[in-house]
């Protein structure tokens, strides 16, 4: 598919309406949509997506067949508590129920990466209030000690873009 396929949340729920009649009959499969598609779900958004990531609480041929990227929860540093801020996205289906990521808990997958692509996106995500920063405090803490007992070099990654814009406001 062409560049930002996914730049809306009608264009993903489509996908996810295809996959859901070729698994047809199966049993429930429950998805975490993962990604900057996550946030394009939870209509925050200032760009598309190239591709849907998903973490399945089973695998099906059919996502690969449909072209989502599918990934083992442990790939990604979630909030230890991200399930418990998981969000249903707006279309019922037979046999996926797809939730996704919240838009805090996608940021720390972005902190964990922090390539340049993701503190663009991270500094864009608290420019726009897409995040709280005081809720992302609160969850760095939690974070950062829960998957890298504290590691200073993260916290010196998180201070470079939760306090962008102070540091460069002083003109």
């Amino acid at each position: 598919m062409g560049n930002e396929a996914f730049s809306t949340e009608e264009s993903i729920l489509r996908l996810f309406e295809e996959v859901d009649k070729a698994l047809h009959g199966k049993p429930l499969i429950e998805v975490f949509v993962v990604g900057y598609s996550a946030i394009v779900l939870a209509r925050a958004n200032n760009r598309g997506s190239n591709d849907v990531v998903i973490i399945p609480s089973r695998f099906s041929r059919v996502f690969s067949e449909h072209g989502l990227e599918v990934f083992d929860e442990h790939y990604f540093y979630l909030p230890a508590d991200y399930k418990s801020r998981l969000k249903p996205v707006s279309r019922k289906y037979d046999n996926l129920n797809v939730m996704y990521v919240d838009a805090h808990d996608i940021w720390f997958t972005k902190l964990g990466a922090f390539r340049n692509k993701d503190k663009v996106d991270m500094i864009q995500m608290i420019k726009e209030g897409v995040v709280d920063v005081h809720l992302l405090d609160i969850l760095f803490k939690q974070w950062n000690a829960y998957w890298f007992k504290n590691n200073p070099e993260l916290e010196e990654n998180y201070n470079e873009v939760r306090y962008y814009d102070t540091r460069n406001c002083s003109t």
